[in-house]
């Protein structure tokens, strides 16, 4: 179902236009602009480390896709499989695109959307270098807005966006243009930003909002919300915080900016969240068993306790047990099944915001971590299961638990 655009519907979207167009031309630097989701004056490295991306995969990409505009990272949300085709939303210099094609492999297709023609440009002229790196001729980059993709019906199996949705001036249409381009039985990982509470009305009037994602985004349950009306089911939502936590920390001008709009006494992190968002696009050709299996979300969540990182190679000795739990977490991803986890050192708010974590802390304090929860209720504390007892949660099939391997410090990240 096609809409016609309202006129401030696309005074909004020029505004964007016009902003991001000013991103894409504008000299590789090496501080992320002062417009746009990850507009802190910071390396956008820096950025994108502290809100979930590896070193590697930060290397390994072209000079100039990063242009700091992340509030997440919605390819590892996604955990891509070669072979898959995968569309990133609003694709800007190709940043997530040149990751997921990576991960998609020779066999898979990565392509981007976006709406500003600088932006396409820009990710074009770095295809070049990313086939010279990878050996691969596997990414593409089309002009058209999210809200009416140049995408055939039921031909993606995953779609990622970053910071990229709560711009839409109509967000309603890309949730079921997303629901009408993927296969059935295809997933969407999105990191945006969400409300916790309605802006006041001066923020919002703010075109520095408007493009920094602020301004346009829409309360938590109202994302929610559009994504069940448009027929997506399994819907989890997660909020994280390291994004506002940065932006605080490198004393982001633009968020200094919204903070004297704000009432007294509050401050943007009151407002606004990171958030991620999962959800799926019901297989209807299933059997009646399988289809009322799709329709709901299979969900480990891990409570770690507070520790360098969950990778068990973090300090001078390897901790066999957590490499090994990190390995039967990415089979279970393989599976299905959606994997969140929090380290307590890291992300307390997760702790405080989960009613029965809270509740097993206050009960059996620290010693009750890591809380592992399957579908929201508690299955184990105090210890890490084997692969065969997460294989029984999820009424999977265990397979032999590789050996573990030592890997780098959080997967490359700072520690």
């Amino acid at each position: 179902m096609k809409t016609t655009p309202t006129n401030a519907q696309q005074t909004v979207r020029e505004i964007v236009r016009q902003g991001y167009a000013a991103i894409a031309t504008r000299e590789t630097s090496s501080e992320s602009p002062s417009c746009g989701c990850g507009g802190a004056k910071v390396a956008p490295k820096d950025l994108a480390k502290k809100i979930g991306y590896s070193a590697e995969e930060l290397a390994a990409l072209p000079d100039g896709a990063n242009l700091g505009l992340s509030c997440g990272n919605p390819a590892a949300l996604a955990a891509l499989k070669p072979g898959e085709v995968v569309l990133d939303l609003g694709s800007g210099g190709g940043f997530d695109v040149f990751i997921a094609g990576r991960k998609v492999g020779d066999t898979g297709r990565a392509i981007g959307v976006d709406m500003t023609p600088e932006m396409l440009a820009r990710a074009r002229r770095n295809i070049a270098s990313y086939r010279q790196q990878t050996g691969l001729n596997n990414v593409e980059f089309r002009l058209g807005e999210i809200e009416h993709l140049p995408v055939a019906d039921n031909s993606v199996d995953a779609i990622i966006s970053n910071c990229v949705i709560n711009l839409s001036p109509d967000k309603p249409q890309v949730w079921r243009e997303i629901a009408r381009v993927l296969k059935p039985g295809g997933r969407v990982a999105v990191s945006d930003l969400a409300l916790l509470r309605p802006l006041p009305q001066a923020m919002r009037e703010m075109v520095e909002a408007v493009i920094g994602c602020v301004a346009g985004a829409v309360l938590v349950d109202e994302t929610e919300r559009m994504a069940r009306e448009a027929g997506l089911t399994g819907i989890v939502l997660t909020k994280t915080p390291d994004f506002l936590k940065a932006k605080a920390d490198w004393n982001d001008p633009l968020y200094r900016k919204i903070a004297e709009h704000l009432p007294a006494g509050t401050e943007a992190a009151d407002f606004v969240t990171s958030l991620e968002i999962q959800a799926r696009k019901p297989d209807r050709s299933k059997t009646n068993k399988e289809y009322s299996v799709n329709l709901t979300a299979q969900i480990l969540q891990v409570f770690d306790p507070a520790m360098c990182c969950s990778t068990g190679v973090c300090g001078p000795e390897v901790d066999t047990k957590l490499v090994q739990f990190a390995a039967d977490l990415d089979w279970l991803k393989t599976q299905d099944v959606i994997v969140q986890r929090h380290n307590l050192s890291q992300n307390p708010a997760a702790f405080v915001e989960n009613e029965a974590v809270k509740s097993t802390l206050t009960d059996k304090g620290e010693a009750a971590l890591p809380v592992l929860l399957v579908n929201g209720k508690v299955a184990t504390t105090g210890r890490y299961p084997e692969r065969s007892e997460l294989a029984a949660w999820f009424k999977l099939k265990a397979t032999a638990t590789p050996a573990a391997a030592k890997s780098s410090c959080c997967g490359g990240g700072t520690c």
